[in-house]
């Protein structure tokens, strides 16, 4: 499977962020920026922002990738 989006191309910086504020400082702006719906994209920013741990970061942000593409459970 070949995932092709702007999301698939900052997961890989994502995952590797040092720490939990650098990914979010990836992911956020990222999120702030694309054109996904404007309910959906603020609770996605609200959902990372409370996240503390940088392996929970890289998780929500893979199943972002996943939902993003139409690929979430």
């Amino acid at each position: 499977m070949k995932i092709e989006s702007k999301l698939a191309q900052i997961i890989e910086q994502v995952y590797q962020a040092p720490t939990a504020n650098i990914a979010k400082s990836i992911l956020i702006p990222f999120l702030r920026d694309s054109k996904i719906k404007e309910s959906d994209k603020k609770k996605m920013i609200e959902q990372a922002d409370k996240l503390t741990q940088l392996e929970k970061i890289q998780f929500y942000a893979t199943n972002a990738l996943l939902k993003y593409e139409g690929l979430g459970l």
